[in-house]
């Protein structure tokens, strides 16, 4: 019996003694879940957002040469432009195929880019495209 209660008396003592660190351990743990919950919802919007933006991009890129195509369909003096059009309409397809992390995005990105870049030079024409931030409101400032 003595022993049993010493060893009450030891636990008894050891709870109180580490309590500080318990207590620490507790609120890492739980901070650090906390965080995990956090960075994943923020990863995910900010992943959400920028691929919005790129898709976007590239969707307009496709978008043009694609109207560039039907306009010049039939002509055969065009036979160039429809070749670079040919090209962006095939990059911005093959998009999607390219892992995020793959330095190859930001390769195919630009690509696609000088290819239109080509395409509004060889039409003579300046267009670009031009980001929309949600920050911009349209219409009249004050």
């Amino acid at each position: 019996m003595a022993a049993s209660r010493e060893c009450q008396d030891d636990d008894l003592f050891h709870s109180v003694t580490m309590t500080e660190e318990i207590s620490w351990n507790q609120g890492y743990s739980e901070g650090l879940e906390l965080n995990r919950e956090k960075a994943t919802e923020e990863g995910y919007n900010l992943g959400a957002s920028k691929g919005l933006e790129i898709g976007m991009e590239v969707g307009f890129y496709a978008g043009y040469a694609t109207q560039v195509m039907t306009i010049f369909r039939n002509e055969t003096s065009k036979s160039r432009i429809l070749k670079v059009c040919e090209a962006i309409i095939t990059l911005a397809n093959n998009f999607s195929d390219v892992d995020p992390m793959d330095e190859a995005l930001t390769d195919n990105l630009r690509t696609i880019q000088g290819k239109f870049k080509q395409l509004t030079s060889l039409l003579g024409v300046q267009t670009d495209y031009v980001k929309e931030s949600s920050n911009n409101s349209k219409g009249s400032s004050f």
